[in-house]
């Protein structure tokens, strides 16, 4: 599967660029990165909140022919989850103690997407364009952070449950074999174009289970909105 897709890629940047007219344009964009990841271990669903991140780069835009171009970009971006599990648990006949667990997970990726898109004039100032296609990506760094409260009542804590306890792993190092670093997805944008500023946002789906375990399947997905300028 991961070679079939790679196959299209190929052949998609190369008829692309064969019949695109050499008058690029350079675009830079920045913005907000909103991600969740699609989680099942065991075949059972994981629910997970979206986390707020960072997503900057730079595009190179071709034009083809009648409104369409190709926008092939390198992008630095983050992605992860955020969950927070909630427990009330009985530690004597007259007291409860609450414990929290928060798993955060950050990683911060390199991506180069590979878009076709259409751009329509408005008016003379200004235009709409949406563009899709496929991305490639690499993690470069990654923390995974597990962090345990207990609340209990002051007559029942030990000095030692006061604090909170915080585990960190890096989820792509070879040894915790947690997730593996390469990525392959698709992504749709849509932009407001006023002159040479535009408002951007997407939304991106891997294609690829970055899982190391047989019975688990992770899934990056994240929407994202910025600003771009087009030189």
């Amino acid at each position: 599967m991961k070679k079939v897709i790679l196959s299209l890629v190929t052949l998609l940047a190369a008829t692309t660029l064969a019949t695109a007219q050499m008058r690029p344009s350079v675009k830079l964009e920045a913005g907000a990165n909103c991600s969740q990841q699609v989680l099942k271990f065991d075949k059972l669903p994981t629910n997970v909140d979206m986390l707020m991140g960072y997503r900057v780069g730079v595009g190179v835009e071709l034009d083809i022919k009648n409104g369409f171009y190709f926008n092939p970009g390198l992008y630095f971006l983050s992605r992860g989850f955020k969950r927070v599990d909630v427990v009330e648990t009985e530690i004597s006949r007259d007291a409860s103690a609450t414990i929290t667990t928060t798993n955060t997970l950050w990683l911060h990726n390199v991506e180069v997407p590979l878009h076709v898109g259409y751009r329509v004039p408005i008016s003379s100032d200004i235009t709409l364009s949406l563009q899709a296609g496929p991305w490639l990506a690499y993690g470069m760094a990654g923390k995974l952070t597990t962090r345990v409260d207990v609340d209990a009542p002051s007559s029942q804590r030990s000095d030692s449950s006061k604090e909170a306890t915080e585990k960190t792993i890096e989820p792509y190092d070879t040894k915790s074999k947690s997730l593996k670093p390469f990525d392959l997805g698709l992504g749709v944008q849509g932009a407001f174009e006023y002159r040479q500023f535009a408002l951007n946002l997407g939304f991106e789906r891997s294609l690829l289970n970055t899982c190391f375990r047989e019975m688990g399947e992770v899934y990056n997905m994240n929407l994202y909105v910025g600003l771009g300028y087009r030189f």
